[in-house]
């Protein structure tokens, strides 16, 4: 009798532990792949805002195509925008008016596995480096942009994303970060529940393992944080929210620690995830432009 006990608790613990295999290996493979067919159509258009921009598409370096949006500038600066992770250009619309309306040229990004672009597999910042770089020599070669005179503003992935560039591309001169997670093993151990149900433990080291597996690449080089710590020369606006539920709601306050350049952080405690814009619109507006127009109009001799 105890043998078949034994053997029933060996089947029992098997079976549970394949389970919890397949779910957390499922899960995974569905945060790292967006097929074009399971994206949700943007909701929302340039014309809806009164926005004047022209469709751009471009290749990145693997020769996946990209979407964005475009304007010229009348006060010599351009503002690219990136939305975050699983959404699309209409997301920073509302953002990309304020910004024209205050002069500047704006350029709404998309990186791959997103909106209408080509690929599935995302891989928060890591591969999607080359997507930015894209649009960015786009901006310098192609429409004439100046060195100095680009800043990035980005919403949750696409805030740690315009983090990870700018320490890359160090040309980039201003970074409003809102949302932004400080590393991507921060935000699955905190974002599991929101994105698949499941609580955190024992879930989301398992799952953070398969996206590693899936993707053969370390979720440590996803890292907000340390790409922070080497913007000394670029102001950082860094923009948290305490109701956030997707990223840790200490990731604005570990940003801005680890930034050793110019930097302002905005908390607002009854703030959820990238509400800023649509909760705070005046304020938001206010401080947005202020902050670039001293970031890239002002002389820094002056």
């Amino acid at each position: 009798m105890k043998r078949v006990i034994s053997w029933v608790l060996v089947v029992v613990s098997l079976v549970v532990i394949g389970g919890l295999l397949l779910v957390t290996y499922q899960q995974a493979d569905h945060l790292v792949h967006y097929p074009l067919e399971d994206r949700t159509p943007a909701k929302t258009y340039p014309q809806d805002f009164d926005l004047q921009v022209q469709q751009v598409v471009l290749f990145n370096p693997d020769g996946q195509k990209l979407h964005g949006y475009f304007s010229a500038t009348s006060n010599g600066a351009y503002i690219m925008l990136q939305h975050g992770f699983k959404a699309n250009r209409s997301y920073m619309l509302e953002e990309a008016k304020i910004l024209q309306d205050a002069g500047y040229g704006v350029l709404v990004t998309s990186v791959r596995s997103h909106d209408l672009n080509d690929g599935d597999e995302i891989t928060f910042g890591v591969r999607e480096m080359d997507d930015l770089n894209t649009w960015y020599h786009y901006l310098m070669n192609e429409q004439g942009a100046v060195k100095g005179k680009v800043g990035l503003l980005g919403n949750s992935m696409g805030a740690a994303m315009a983090i990870e560039y700018a320490a890359l591309n160090q040309d980039i001169a201003a970074v409003v970060a809102v949302s932004a997670f400080s590393s991507l093993q921060d935000t699955i151990n905190v974002s599991v529940e929101y994105f698949t149900g499941l609580p955190a433990f024992p879930f989301a080291p398992m799952i953070s393992l398969w996206a590693e597996a899936i993707l053969g690449m370390d979720v440590e080089l996803v890292n907000a944080t340390k790409a922070a710590a080497k913007l000394c020369n670029t102001p950082l606006f860094i923009m948290q929210g305490g109701q956030d539920i997707v990223v840790s709601v200490e990731s604005g306050q570990w940003i801005y620690d680890a930034a050793c350049g110019d930097k302002e952080l905005w908390f607002e405690e009854t703030l959820g995830h990238t509400k800023f814009d649509t909760k705070k619109p005046d304020e938001f507006k206010r401080r947005v432009v202020t902050f670039f127009n001293k970031s890239l109009l002002q002389d820094p001799l002056q």
